[in-house]
């Protein structure tokens, strides 16, 4: 995912994002692959020297994300009222290919594995969706401590082909079997320990984290619990910063065992002052 943000005198954030996921059996290698880009202009808030009011902001801008199963894009606004909370709200149109690797049709919650995928590729079918969001966080700092807790609520309506007479599809982001008109819910919150402080420096986060998905209309859950790790190995800003997870299913209609799911994530940022990208032309 590329990411663009706004500094104190106001700008622009890129950032890129690309995401890899597997685990065998798994229900959702299908996203691999999945890049986010993200163009912004940020301006700060009120600001002062208390601790909850340094980095406050909100932003206007635009989010691509891409994967072999679909495009979807749309504009998104940042708001950043206090350092501890954080909300992007977002509004989108995608399209799904009908290529098997994003939405199938499903009258049951079971039978998601990617292995029963593959051999029903015939039936993954092309489609569109319109798409709302909402993604507020809480986060804190306590010494070497930080805490998050972070929330994603989409509304999904998903044009049904003619053809297709299924109750729900299969839909290969959220890993879900979700109903044609959705309100769908990821929860995730963690402890990291801070191993090296970032900054001026090399970072190192890691810990424990708990990841919840479900749909409202079919009801399919997803529960996982694993180890997060977050590094950027350099400070500047050609080097990226690397996010891992193993996560183990608690809940989940076809995988509860031993084996995790594994996700990689690699993430560029770039910071450009509005007064100097004035000055080389770019804004």
């Amino acid at each position: 995912m590329l990411v663009l943000r706004a500094n104190e005198s106001g700008g622009n954030r890129q950032t890129e994002e690309a995401l890899w996921g597997c685990s065998r059996g798994s229900r959702a290698p299908r996203a691999r692959g999945a890049r986010t880009t993200n163009a912004e202009l940020r301006t700060p808030l009120h600001r002062s020297d208390s601790i909850v009011f340094k980095t406050t902001s909100a932003g206007v801008g635009a989010q691509v994300l891409a994967a072999p199963a679909f495009v979807v894009v749309g504009p998104r606004v940042s708001f950043t009222p206090i350092d501890v909370f954080d909300l992007n709200l977002k509004a989108a149109r995608g399209w799904f290919f009908g290529n098997g690797l994003g939405l199938m049709p499903f009258d049951t919650l079971a039978g998601t594995l990617s292995q029963t995928r593959a051999d029903r590729a015939d039936d993954g079918f092309a489609s569109q969706v319109w798409l709302l969001g909402a993604e507020p966080a809480l986060k804190a700092k306590v010494g070497k401590v930080v805490i998050f807790d972070a929330w994603t609520i989409d509304y999904l309506d998903i044009d049904r082909p003619a053809d297709v007479t299924s109750t729900y599809t299969y839909e290969s982001l959220r890993d879900l079997v979700i109903g044609f008109e959705e309100v769908t819910f990821e929860h995730q919150a963690g402890v990291l320990y801070e191993a090296l402080p970032g900054g001026d420096k090399p970072s190192l986060r890691f810990g424990p984290t708990f990841r919840d998905r479900w749909a409202h209309v079919s009801k399919d859950r997803s529960t996982t619990l694993g180890l997060l790790v977050s590094a950027k190995p350099g400070v500047k800003p050609a080097v990226p910063t690397l996010v891992g997870m193993a996560l183990w299913y608690l809940v989940d209609t076809d995988r509860v065992g031993p084996m995790p799911f594994l996700a990689a994530q690699v993430r560029w940022e770039v910071d450009v002052p509005l007064k100097r990208a004035a000055g080389v032309g770019s804004f």
